[in-house]
């Protein structure tokens, strides 16, 4: 089996560009890398030395659109963190923000911390149960 380092990086498709990675860079504290529009339209990515994450809108989305879990395509996206005090911080972040969150929520699969971005997109901080 030929080996992978991890997620390279994640594209969104967004109906705002700027406001998706003003969302990223403040909840993240990332930096914007690549600020630009090409055949396919505008496209910003943002990154930390843990990830990147990309933000498109193509020239046929509807910029009235908001993500849906239910279609076909992303799920929603989960960051994992070391453990209950991490999400403990990362909950006061999103309060600090004025982010609506889930609250931390426990069930048989770990530790989960709920949010939605400017569209819609489903994002979670997530602890898997029985690591640590």
């Amino acid at each position: 089996m030929p080996e992978v380092l991890g997620i390279g990086h994640l594209a969104l498709t967004v109906s705002e560009v700027k406001r998706s990675a003003d969302f990223y860079n403040r909840l993240f504290d990332t930096q914007t890398v690549v600020d630009m529009e090409d055949e396919y339209g505008p496209f910003v990515a943002v990154a930390s030395p843990a990830f990147v994450l990309g933000f498109r809108t193509h020239g046929t989305t509807d910029r009235a659109d908001a993500f849906d879990p239910a279609r076909v395509g992303l799920d929603h996206c989960a960051f994992h963190v070391a453990d209950r005090a991490a999400l403990e911080a990362w909950e006061s972040r999103l309060d600090e923000q004025g982010i609506a969150h889930s609250g931390i929520v426990e069930d048989p699969s770990g530790l989960h911390l709920n949010f939605r971005d400017p569209d819609n997109i489903a994002v979670e901080f997530y602890r898997p149960a029985g690591q640590g």
